[in-house]
């Protein structure tokens, strides 16, 4: 009875949402810019913590299309924070290797030549470490797009009863043309 009690206290005592930040609602709109398909691959990375193996396997993929989805968000959330050809041309880089090195694709060599390209400019630091910053920076936005679960549903299964409608609406624009 306590533990009831308790928890429609702490209902009643639950402040309103805070107000969504502006930083937050311009990673929103810039990801809601990029196809369902790049959208639902990083809500199940983000969201559900699935690996990109896991995510190619759901939605029938391969891993290289999901890292290449990643990037490609990446890149667009990152997009105008950078000024010099150069630089963007690092931090794309960089987000290629932070993909990378999450996939279960990438191995013990490529590993290796990683920490050599980190090595080799203080530049390629900054702009992994700022890759990292805006995946942090992501988990906001994410949770907006994610909030009622879109990003689980298989694609498919809406083909096929779109398919089936339109089967079924076709048939009977058929049957009226007869009578």
């Amino acid at each position: 009875m306590t533990n009831q009690l308790t928890s429609l206290f702490s209902l009643s005592m639950r402040q309103p949402d805070e107000p969504v930040s502006q930083e937050t609602d311009g990673y929103r709109r810039r990801i809601q810019k990029l196809p369902r398909r790049t959208q639902q691959i990083f809500l199940l990375s983000r969201l559900d913590q699935m690996n990109y193996a896991d995510i190619a396997q759901l939605l029938e993929l391969e891993v290289k299309a999901v890292e290449r989805c990643m990037v490609r968000l990446l890149d667009q959330c990152s997009e105008g924070l950078v000024d010099s050809q150069a630089m963007n041309a690092v931090n794309l880089q960089a987000h290629r290797w932070y993909v990378h090195l999450q996939s279960p694709q990438a191995t013990a060599s490529q590993r290796i030549e990683f920490r050599h390209w980190l090595d080799a400019d203080a530049n390629h630091l900054r702009a992994f470490q700022e890759t990292e910053r805006l995946w942090c920076r992501l988990q906001a936005p994410a949770a907006i797009l994610g909030a009622n679960g879109w990003h689980r549903r298989k694609r498919r299964v809406y083909l096929g009863w779109l398919l089936l409608t339109a089967f079924l609406c076709s048939v009977l624009v058929t049957a009226e043309a007869f009578t």
